[in-house]
């Protein structure tokens, strides 16, 4: 039997948001991650010997949500549930969190919202929510019911379960805790060229678009 660790829950969280911000440089091609939220703080930069901005002087793009904490558990009402509920093994009212954000990279024009589980056991990872053309002048993804902008197909899509926006979480009733990585990139295009895409055609779509990310990770499990 497993022992559930907090020290290890929060090591699991730091490298999964570190290989999202990895890969979201990936995407961008940059060198460095400029415009991209970074877990190092001014002070180690500076241990390390780079200048050290002054002080109040830093303004990362940051995503945030007043419904969960980082590193946090998502609500219970984010669970997966409705219509498909039962097929799915899960009851809850399947609503998203609210998300905010600030501090987007100069030139942003749009921003997609990629949401994934990596800790499925399917390969790539559950997709739970893809939605994309926000505008620029955007700072909020409503959640709690609200279908804003394009959405694209999620994991419950691309297996017989057409779900619009949002489909939770609904881990399988192990006990173990699974990660939900929300990543938000800004883009310097203002729309991507079709509807319903894919996590997988999403990814592909913004990649010569990327001028900064940043990313929220949610935990849930089952049973509660």
């Amino acid at each position: 039997m497993s022992t559930f660790s907090p020290n290890r829950s929060r090591a699991r969280h730091a490298l999964l948001s570190a290989a999202a911000l990895a890969a979201a440089l990936c995407l961008s091609g940059a060198a460095s991650p400029v415009g991209v939220a970074s877990p190092v703080s001014a002070g180690t930069l500076a241990g390390a010997g780079a200048v050290a901005a002054p002080q109040g002087t830093l303004k990362p793009f940051t995503l945030t949500s007043p419904d969960f904490r980082d590193g946090g558990r998502l609500p219970l009402w984010s669970e997966f549930g409705g219509t498909y509920g039962d097929d799915a093994g899960c009851h809850g009212k399947n609503l998203a969190p609210q998300l905010d954000w600030r501090n987007a990279p100069a030139g942003t024009q749009s921003y997609a919202l990629l949401v994934n589980d990596p800790d499925a056991p399917i390969a790539g990872g559950w997709h739970h929510w893809v939605v994309y053309d926000i505008p620029g002048a955007s700072h909020r993804l409503d959640g709690h019911g609200a279908t804003q902008y394009t959405q694209g197909a999620s994991s419950w899509d691309t297996h017989g379960l057409p779900v619009v926006g949002w489909g939770g979480p609904c881990p399988p009733p192990t006990g173990q805790t699974h990660h939900y990585v929300f990543t938000l990139y800004a883009l310097s295009a203002t729309a991507l060229p079709a509807a319903g895409l894919t996590y997988e055609q999403a990814t592909d779509a913004i990649r010569p678009y990327v001028l900064g990310s940043t990313v929220i990770v949610g935990t849930f499990k089952l049973p509660r």
